[in-house]
C-alpha cells in the first residue's frame, strides 16, 4: 500500500529512543523529510547519519529539551524554518519508573509527570497553532497501553498516559475545523533494556525466576508475546499517513490483546 508518505515533512520527538528510532526508519524508507529533535545531538546525528545513507539531506537534527520552555520553542521553530512547515509530528518521548504506590513520593510523581506529561504539552503547544495556520496536519503520540489498562506498579506513567488520551480526544475537537488530525498508538511492552529490569524486579519482588515473571505477564495476553519495535511503528506510521483519513480523536491500542476491550 502506498501510503502518501513521500516528501511529506515530518518532526520527530524521542526519535533515538527504540520505538522512535523504528517510527523514523519506517518514515524514512516511505521518502518522508524528516526533523529529528531531542537533547542528545550526538545521538540524533548518529541516526541521520543512518537514515541519509541513501538519500542525502532528508534529515535534519535539532536540539530540544521538553523539559524546558524556551528549548522546546526553539527546537520547533528550527524544525520548521528546516522543514519549511511542518505536516506531521511525532512524539515518541518520555518513559515513567514504576513502583509501590504508597513508596513514590512526591518528586517522583513530578519527575515521572513532567517527562511524559508535561513534555507532550509543551510539544503540542509549539506545533499545533503551526499546523491550524497552515490548515492541514497530523500529530500522533506514542502514550502506552496503561492509559486503559493501568498495571498497580507503573501507576505514574498510568496515570501520564491517561492524561494524554484526555488531551487527544479533546483537542481533536479544537484542531478539526482547522484540518488538523490528533490520534494516539497505544503500546503494550516492547523487550528491551528497560522491560528487562521490570522483569527483574517483578522476579526479585515474588522470588521466582526472569523467565517465570515474564511468563505471568505474557499471559495476560492474547498472543502471548512482546511486539517488535517495528510491529508498533507501522501503526504509527499508518496514522501519520493521509491513507488514515477522517481518523481523528482516537486511539490504536497494540498489546496483543492485553487490554481488554470491547
Amino acid at each position: 500500500m502506498d501510503l502518501q508518505l513521500l516528501g511529506k515533512k515530518i518532526a520527530i520527538c524521542g526519535a533515538t529512543g527504540m520505538l522512535g528510532r523504528a517510527v523514523a526508519q519506517q518514515l524514512s524508507n516511505e521518502g518522508a523529510r524528516l526533523a529529528l529533535l531531542g537533547r542528545n545531538l550526538e545521538a540524533l546525528s548518529e541516526l541521520a547519519t543512518l537514515l541519509t545513507h541513501t538519500r542525502p539531506d532528508s534529515v535534519t537534527v535539532h536540539q530540544c529539551d521538553l523539559a524546558c520552555p524556551q528549548s522546546t520553542a526553539a527546537g520547533f521553530e528550527a524544525a520548521d524554518q528546516a522543514l519549511q512547515g511542518i505536516d506531521v509530528f511525532i512524539s515518541a518521548a518520555g518513559a515513567a519508573q514504576g513502583g509501590l504506590f504508597w513508596e513514590i513520593d512526591d518528586a517522583a510523581w513530578q519527575r515521572n509527570l513532567e517527562a511524559k506529561l508535561f513534555g507532550s504539552i509543551r510539544a503540542l503547544r509549539e506545533v499545533a497553532p503551526r499546523m491550524v495556520q497552515r490548515k492541514t496536519g497530523r500529530i500522533v503520540l506514542i502514550v502506552g497501553n496503561s492509559a486503559k489498562h493501568p498495571e498497580p506498579r507503573m501507576l505514574p506513567g498510568a496515570a501520564a498516559n491517561a492524561a494524554l488520551l484526555a488531551i487527544v480526544r479533546g483537542l481533536a475537537e479544537e484542531l478539526g475545523p482547522h484540518g488538523v488530525a490528533i490520534n494516539a498508538v497505544c503500546p503494550g511492552p516492547v523487550r528491551s533494556s528497560r522491560w528487562d529490569t521490570l522483569m527483574q524486579a517483578a522476579a526479585t519482588r515474588e522470588n521466582i525466576s526472569v523467565e517465570q515473571a515474564e511468563q505471568r505477564f505474557l499471559a495476560k495476553s492474547a498472543l502471548q508475546r512482546l511486539a517488535t519495535a517495528d510491529e508498533i511503528a507501522q501503526h504509527v506510521v499508518f496514522l501519520a499517513s493521509p491513507v488514515a483519513a477522517h481518523m481523528t480523536g482516537t486511539s490504536i491500542i497494540v498489546d496483543g490483546g492485553t487490554t481488554k476491550t470491547p
